[in-house]
């Protein structure tokens, strides 16, 4: 008999239209599976936008952030630390778009977690700030994910996955998709 393989848990940037637009939006998910194709439908349930067009940017699956091995278990974690997802913003003057950038990190709160973002990510801008800020427990919708919750493990060897996509490009998933 064999053991059925640990869920996993991926970082996926989506990206589509929403109707009245005029330029293509991305959203952040985050979703629970044994594989990137297995995640498909709910990455399609939790899209907002037009079916039509819907596709992936990028993703990564998210192994260890901050010294901390990230597991799923069935059982809400009782430790003081969060794996957060931190979206900052911030301004180029020779750019018309405000920039983003996003991470992970380990902090026992919010207030912790945007100070570790801030100190990380998007350094060469202007004015930068927080524009989203979330406790990636929070983001898992546990009624369709047979209640799996974030466990952070103290990795002894310590460090970090660096933050970058596991695949990045254009893949519509804008059709039905056939698993193998």
């Amino acid at each position: 008999m064999s053991t059925p393989e640990q869920p996993k848990l991926f970082l996926v940037v989506l990206g589509g239209r929403i109707d009245g637009c005029h330029v293509e939006l991305h959203d952040v998910r985050f979703v629970v599976g044994s594989t990137i194709e297995a995640t498909i439908p709910e990455l399609q349930r939790q899209w907002v936008g037009r079916r039509r067009g819907l596709h992936l940017d990028s993703w990564m699956q998210v192994r260890q952030i901050d010294g901390y091995a990230i597991n799923l278990t069935q059982t809400p974690a009782d430790s003081v630390e969060k794996l957060w997802f931190v979206n900052v913003g911030g301004y180029n003057p020779s750019d018309l778009l405000e920039l983003h950038q996003i991470g992970l990190v380990v902090a026992p709160s919010a207030a912790a977690a945007k100070a570790r973002a801030k100190r990380r990510l998007l350094h060469d801008a202007q004015q930068r700030h927080k524009d989203d800020l979330h406790a990636v427990d929070d983001c898992l919708p546990l009624d369709l994910l047979e209640g799996w919750h974030v466990q952070l493990s103290p990795n002894p060897s310590g460090g970090s996955q660096p933050q970058v996509p596991d695949w990045w490009g254009y893949r519509p998933i804008d059709r039905k998709v056939q698993l193998s």
